[in-house]
C-alpha cells in the first residue's frame, strides 16, 4: 500500500513541479509595460484599463473580427470568443471600477498555448481605444 502510495505522490510530483517552474508568474511584457499588461499565464496576457466596459467591448469587437473570425459574443457577460491565426481567443472583460475595466486575453491552439497571438490582440485592443 505505501509502495502505491508513493509511487502516486512522485507522478503527481512530477507532473506538477515542471509546470510550476514553468515561468508562469507574473512578468512585465517588453512593449506592453506603458499600456499595462502583464502575463499572468502561458496563454494569457491581462491588464487594467482606464476605459469602461463598453468601450473596451465595441473596440474589441472591432479588433477581432479584423483579426479573425469571431464565434461567440456576449456582452451580459463581458466576454467574446474568436479564432484569430488558428488560435482559440477568448478575451473577458471584467468592471473594476466605474471608468476601468480589466481586459483579459487568453489564445491557445489546441493543449499548446499561443503568447504572441493574446499579447497582439492585447495591444491592437489598448492602441484602438487610445485613438
Amino acid at each position: 500500500m505505501n509502495r502505491l502510495r508513493n509511487k502516486i505522490l512522485m507522478l503527481v510530483l512530477a507532473i506538477v513541479l515542471p509546470v510550476s517552474f514553468s515561468g508562469c508568474g507574473i512578468v512585465v511584457i517588453a512593449g506592453l509595460g506603458a499600456l499595462g499588461g502583464y502575463v499572468i499565464s502561458p496563454d494569457t496576457v491581462e491588464g487594467v484599463t482606464g476605459y469602461g466596459e463598453q468601450e473596451i467591448y465595441e473596440a474589441a469587437s472591432d479588433v477581432l473580427s479584423i483579426m479573425g473570425t469571431v464565434s461567440e459574443k456576449s456582452k451580459m457577460d463581458g466576454r467574446i470568443l474568436a479564432v484569430v491565426s488558428g488560435a482559440k481567443v477568448t478575451l473577458t472583460m471584467i468592471p473594476s471600477s466605474k471608468n476601468s475595466t480589466t481586459l483579459r486575453v487568453k489564445a491557445r491552439k489546441g493543449w499548446f498555448p499561443k503568447m504572441a497571438v493574446a499579447q497582439d490582440v492585447y495591444m491592437k485592443i489598448i492602441r484602438r481605444l487610445q485613438e
